[in-house]
C-alpha cells in the first residue's frame, strides 16, 4: 500500500506546486453610472462593469478567483476607494502575475470621473494617479481598459493604430482606451452597454480570434474593437492603444 500511496502524494504535491506558480490575474473593475451629481448620471456604465466582471469570472476570462478581483460600482466607486482598492488588490500579486484595471464612466482631459466628483480639480481620478499605482507593483503584465470620453488623453505621444510588435522591457503594459482625447465615448441603448465595452467583451470571448487558433491576442483584440466601434459610431469614436506590450500577448481563450 505504501508503495502506491507515496508516489501519488508526491505527484499531487508537484501538481499543486506547479499550479501555484502559474500567473494569476488581479483585477479591479469600476463602473460609474449613478453620480452624486444627478446631471452626470449615465445609463449603462454599471452594466459595463458587471458584465466585464462576469467575463473575468468565466472560463474564457480565466475564472479569476473571488479573492483576486473587486468590483466597485456607483457609490463604491469614489476616488479614494478606487485608489485604495487598486493598492489592496495589486499588492497581492507576484512578479509573474497580471494586474488589470477596467473603468467605465465619465472621462475628462487626462482623468477619469469617480462618482464623488465635485467642481474641484483634485476630485478627478487622474490618469497619472492610475499609472502611479500600476508602477508600484512589479507584476509582469499590466493592462488597463477604459470606456470613457476623452480617454485617449492618457496617451503621452501620438497614438498608433496598433501596438508594438515586440515588448521593450520585462514588464508588458497595454492600455486600451475607448476614444481619442477629443472624442466622446458612446452608450448604445440597443446593446445596453458602452460601444467599446460591448465589443471588448465580445472580442475577448472569441469574436476577435481572426486566425482561429483559439487564442485572443492583443493585436487581434484591438483590431476587432477599433473596427467595430468605428463602424457602429460612424467614425465618431476611435479606440486607441498605448504601451510596450507585444501584439502577440495572449489575453483570452476560446472554449
Amino acid at each position: 500500500m505504501r508503495k502506491t500511496i507515496l508516489p501519488v502524494l508526491f505527484l499531487l504535491c508537484a501538481l499543486n506546486s506547479l499550479k501555484a506558480q502559474q500567473p494569476q490575474t488581479f483585477a479591479v473593475v469600476v463602473g460609474c453610472a449613478d453620480y452624486k451629481r444627478d446631471d452626470l448620471d449615465l445609463r449603462y456604465s454599471d452594466d459595463d462593469a458587471y458584465r466585464f466582471y462576469a467575463y473575468l469570472k468565466s472560463c474564457e476570462g480565466g475564472a479569476v478567483p473571488d479573492e483576486n478581483i473587486t468590483v466597485l460600482v456607483d457609490e463604491a466607486a469614489t476616488k479614494s476607494n478606487i485608489i485604495q482598492t487598486m493598492n489592496d488588490v495589486f499588492s497581492r500579486a507576484s512578479a509573474n502575475d497580471m494586474l488589470l484595471f477596467f473603468y467605465s464612466g465619465h472621462g475628462a482631459e487626462s482623468a477619469f470621473c469617480p462618482t464623488d466628483i465635485t467642481d474641484q480639480y483634485n476630485s478627478l481620478l487622474l490618469h497619472s494617479e492610475v499609472k502611479a499605482v500600476f508602477k508600484k507593483y512589479p507584476a509582469r503584465y499590466k493592462i488597463c481598459y477604459a470606456d470613457a470620453c476623452y480617454s485617449g488623453s492618457i496617451y503621452q505621444g501620438t497614438p498608433t493604430s496598433s501596438p508594438a510588435t515586440t515588448g521593450t522591457s520585462e514588464t508588458s503594459v497595454a492600455i486600451m482606451m475607448s476614444s481619442k482625447n477629443t472624442e466622446t465615448s458612446q452608450e448604445n441603448s440597443k446593446m445596453r452597454q458602452g460601444a467599446f465595452t460591448y465589443y471588448l467583451i465580445k472580442g475577448l470571448k472569441g469574436s476577435a480570434d481572426r486566425d482561429k487558433d483559439n487564442t485572443i491576442d492583443l493585436g487581434e483584440l484591438f483590431t476587432y474593437v477599433k473596427g467595430n466601434v468605428l463602424n457602429l459610431t460612424g467614425n465618431a469614436q476611435t479606440p486607441i492603444i498605448e504601451g510596450n506590450a507585444s501584439r502577440d500577448m495572449p489575453l483570452g481563450v476560446v472554449r
